[in-house]
């Protein structure tokens, strides 16, 4: 063979064992696949996207969510801990940890997660303006990581309720039920900590106006109610 036959093929070698992907581009894959539900087959390709760029927050912000998608909570949990550990105010991975922490039961431990992020800045309330200055090209914000401060207030009452703090749970859940969309589960889940509480006035109110939207515990607790008369 001649030296410039094997100088071409040396090169061809190195050309294809070469990855020209940027972090952007894997990143980019792994979104399409997840716009289809593919959040499995997405995750190598964030893998790769992480693997150039440790620091990519929207790459480890979507592999925690896929693998939240597939089951795989704790997993999430150690993606989202890699944001926090070079950017620990994070209000929306802060509460997504707490979510997870939720899904895996451990409700003293979303509580904790979900108070942090309370106590960010990134945690506006629900009639702030807020002026976004965009830079050019800037598509990864630091405003794409703030949460209305009713979203948590109303994850956290939920676990208040598991965790048998009905009083902090009724605080949580009627300031979320002033402006969170999903007004029926959150009736319920604030009529049920009244049932715990015996306080029978306020959870009927409440389960009964879910009852209307169809929330089924809130109708078996209802019958609960009745049947204790």
């Amino acid at each position: 063979m001649q030296k410039n036959q094997i100088y071409i093929l040396l090169t061809f070698i190195i050309f294809i064992s070469c990855d020209l992907k940027t972090a952007d581009d894997y990143y980019n894959i792994a979104f399409d696949l997840e716009q289809k539900g593919e959040y499995e087959k997405a995750i190598p390709f964030l893998d790769k996207a992480i693997e150039k760029n440790p620091k990519f927050r929207p790459a480890l912000l979507n592999r925690g969510a896929d693998k939240s998608e597939i089951g795989d909570y704790n997993g999430a949990i150690k993606d989202y801990q890699k944001i926090i550990a070079f950017e620990p105010n994070n209000t929306l991975v802060l509460m997504n940890i707490g979510n997870n922490h939720k899904r895996l039961k451990q409700y003293e431990k979303s509580i904790e997660f979900y108070t942090k992020a309370l106590n960010t800045k990134g945690a506006i309330k629900s009639d702030s303006t807020y002026l976004i200055i965009n830079l050019p090209n800037e598509w990864d914000k630091d405003s794409d990581y703030y949460v209305r401060k009713y979203e948590i207030q109303y994850e956290r009452g939920i676990s208040y309720v598991y965790s048998k703090k009905y009083y902090l749970a009724i605080t949580d859940l009627i300031e979320a039920m002033k402006y969170v969309e999903d007004l029926p589960n959150a009736m319920s889940w604030t009529g049920e900590a009244y049932y715990h509480l015996n306080d029978t006035i306020n959870a009927r109110k409440y389960l009964t106006e879910a009852s209307k939207y169809g929330m089924l515990d809130a109708k078996e607790l209802l019958d609960k109610i009745e049947k204790k008369k």
